[in-house]
């Protein structure tokens, strides 16, 4: 059957069948995607946020790992040291890694720069525990010259912002061995080699 044709005034023909939304299907359709967005945004950010502080906190654990497993092969100090000031326990602007020959903990002419971390884009942050205010060490054992602690690694300053974890850690004891840290009880945050919850994001 041939479809059935409206005749305008003008001759021209137009299909009966074709026709737009009504404000009402329109209206629906907006409302369906409203709340769409509103469980796939926050969805999103999460997995974001979530994404970036893994991403950071494998890093700087694989990197540890390597100065430990390179102390021991190599039979000396390998040392990371800091970009940013001296015992401020600010890692944020990145560090170095090198072949600790003198042993002082600072990287002086001639000594062998194995890695090089890059800064942390904003608002990412990175603190270290007391005893890694400027710098970590292993001896050629693996072990630690100074004693255990952690690394907190945030996105912003705050541990954690409505009910998601804004931070991770990295545990050293004492022995050498990194390990990223655990939140046995639930509550988004982090513990450090002492169980007890990391502090803040400033100033672990």
């Amino acid at each position: 059957m041939k479809a059935v044709q409206a005749i305008s005034r003008s001759g021209d023909t137009v299909h009966t069948g074709a026709r737009g939304f009504s404000l009402i299907e329109l209206l629906a359709v907006l409302a369906i995607a409203a709340v769409l967005l509103g469980v796939g945004v926050p969805n999103l950010q999460h997995y974001v946020v979530s994404s970036r502080l893994s991403g950071a906190s494998n890093e700087f654990f694989t990197a540890l790992n390597v100065a430990r497993s390179e102390a021991i092969r190599r039979g000396t100090q390998v040392t990371l040291i800091t970009n940013g000031a001296a015992n401020s326990r600010d890692w944020t602007s990145g560090w170095r890694m090198f072949v600790d020959a003198d042993r002082d903990g600072a990287l002086g002419a001639g000594e062998e720069v194995l890695r090089v971390g890059s800064a942390m884009e904003g608002p990412m942050t990175m603190f270290g525990s007391a005893n890694f205010g400027t710098s970590v060490s292993f001896d050629s054992t693996g072990r630690l010259t100074s004693g255990g602690g952690s690394f907190v690694i945030c996105l912003g300053t705050d541990l954690v912002v409505d009910g998601q974890a804004r931070s991770r850690a990295v545990v050293l004891n004492a022995a050498g061995r990194p390990r990223l840290a655990f939140d046995s009880n639930g509550d988004k945050i982090p513990e450090n080699d002492t169980g007890a919850n990391v502090p803040n994001c400033t100033n672990s």
